[in-house]
């Protein structure tokens, strides 16, 4: 979401937003209709088996298989000039070290590319996340993680518990910005 809503940025990098996912075509194009990200590309990945487990970027012990948040730069020599991989399906990281990573390729700037699904969108989009919960989710990601940085005294721990107090307020920020 957060590097959705800066794909401007992204593109002046010389760069393109992909989206990963072991969803199929139609889940993802009904992600799409309720989370418009209209320059980023949906790839389909079910099972993981093409790109998520050669990237190490798939859990197989959550529901029969998800994606771990990942965010990778690929300089255009295929190497990977940038990663960070999230340890659940909760963790995030903010985005600045992807820009530093993405300015150090000195690339040129694209146009944006045209993004979104490559299925019709299905008529019943029960189950999908609907943008509604999307902001009181991470609010609640936010305040369980102050609650539990009070408990905990181990510095690693606080730490931990800070960085995931910081991904929530900038996923929440970003949220506002594409609202």
């Amino acid at each position: 979401m957060r590097l959705a809503a800066a794909s401007d940025r992204i593109h002046a990098s010389g760069a393109e937003v992909m989206a990963v996912s072991v969803d199929d075509d139609i889940r993802q194009a009904g992600m799409f209709d309720r989370w418009p990200t209209p320059n980023v590309r949906y790839i389909s990945d079910p099972g993981g088996q093409q790109i998520l487990q050669p990237l190490g970027l798939f859990d197989p012990q959550e529901r029969d298989g998800i994606a771990l948040p990942g965010m990778l730069v690929i300089a255009p020599d295929g190497s990977e000039a940038y990663r960070y991989q999230g340890r659940d399906f909760a963790d995030r990281t903010t985005d600045d070290d992807v820009y530093a990573a993405l300015d150090a390729l000195g690339l040129d700037a694209i146009e944006p590319p045209e993004g979104g699904p490559v299925a019709d969108v299905p008529g019943d989009l029960r189950g999908f996340f609907r943008p509604t919960d999307f902001a009181s989710y991470f609010r609640g990601n936010k305040f369980g993680a102050i609650a539990i940085q009070g408990r905990v005294s181990d510095p690693e721990a606080k730490a931990l518990v800070r960085e995931h107090r910081i991904m929530a307020d900038v996923t929440l920020d970003a949220w506002a910005a594409v609202r």
